[in-house]
Parts: structure tokens; C-alpha cells; sequence
């Protein structure tokens, strides 16, 4: 089994390595999730700890997918939380949305001023010089991250293109007359 163990988290028996039973919050891999994923999720996992402890934010336990070359493979990361338990859902290993989601528990904020702030600070703290801008123009999708863009800038940020929902797939029902 090598680097692996066998452990139960949630309930389940999950192969897990040393490194993910060591973090400061319980990691409860999806259904179906396979050990190669867990070299994709590593660098993720391990600043979204630091930077949590660093911020002093209570995380309790991270759910992550695998979704990683399947039918399932989101088109664009997402993730949510629930801010009252510090429980964070995870559907990509993207660094960004870690933060984006960090910034929800931090400042308590759904996608308001407070929220957009903290976002535009942890990138600039977690992330290398060349990936905050690309971070700070997800965060531009939403008004808040727009007016902090514009706060900090001084100048509006360029049109982000709509992602296509993960949620949706096929076109719309007709209306029910």
C-alpha cells in the first residue's frame, strides 16, 4: 500500500496518504475517489492549511471530488461553504478557488465588499506574482470584485467571459403552460 492508508473518515473507508491525515482539517474525499487524484489535490490542500492558519479561520473538514479526466469534469472550478460549521466543498483543486472559498469563511461575507477585499489580500499573500491577476479577474465576475478592482486599479477590469455552468446541462425546459 506504500504511502497510503486505510483509514475511515465520515463513516468511510478511504485510502488516504500520511500528509492529508496530518492537516489541521479533516479531508473527506468523494465517493469514487481514486489515489492518483491525491497528488493533483496536495499543493492545494496544503496552502489552503497554511493560509487558514495563518488567517486564524476555523476550518473544520474539506470534501473533495475527483473529477479529473471524466464525463464529470467541471468546465470551470467551483466550491462552496457553509460559514456557520467551517465546512468547505471543493470541486477543483484550483488554488483561487480555495481562496475564494477561505475568503467566504474569513469574512463572513457572501460575495459583498468584504468578501471581494479579503480575495484581492489572500491572493496577493498565497499566491505566486503571476497568477494574482488571473485570480483578481475571477473575482471580477461578481459587482463586489469589480468595485474593489476598481478601488485598487483605478480603472474598470476587463469584461470576464460567462462560464459555462456545471450545473446545466442541454437547454432549458420549455414552460410549463
Amino acid at each position: 500500500m506504500g504511502k497510503f492508508s486505510r483509514v475511515k473518515i465520515a463513516g468511510r473507508w478511504v485510502e488516504a496518504p500520511r500528509w492529508a491525515l496530518d492537516l489541521p482539517f479533516e479531508v473527506r474525499p468523494s465517493r469514487g475517489f481514486r489515489t492518483i487524484a491525491w497528488a493533483l489535490w496536495k499543493p492545494t490542500l496544503m496552502l489552503l492549511a497554511r493560509a487558514a492558519k495563518a488567517q486564524r479561520q476555523r476550518l473544520e473538514w474539506v470534501r473533495i471530488h475527483d473529477h479529473v479526466g471524466t464525463r464529470r469534469e467541471p468546465q470551470h472550478p467551483f466550491g462552496w461553504v457553509i460559514t456557520e460549521t467551517g465546512e468547505m466543498f471543493l470541486c477543483s483543486y484550483d488554488k483561487g478557488t480555495a481562496l475564494h472559498e477561505l475568503a467566504h469563511l474569513i469574512s463572513g461575507d457572501s460575495h459583498g465588499d468584504a468578501w471581494a477585499q479579503r480575495c484581492f489580500k489572500l491572493h496577493r499573500r498565497y499566491l505566486p506574482a503571476r497568477a494574482v491577476q488571473a485570480a483578481d479577474l475571477e473575482v471580477t465576475r461578481y459587482l463586489s470584485g469589480r468595485r474593489e478592482w476598481k478601488r485598487r486599479f483605478g480603472e474598470r477590469p476587463e469584461r470576464q467571459p460567462v462560464p459555462k455552468s456545471s450545473w446545466v446541462s442541454g437547454e432549458r425546459p420549455a414552460p410549463v403552460r
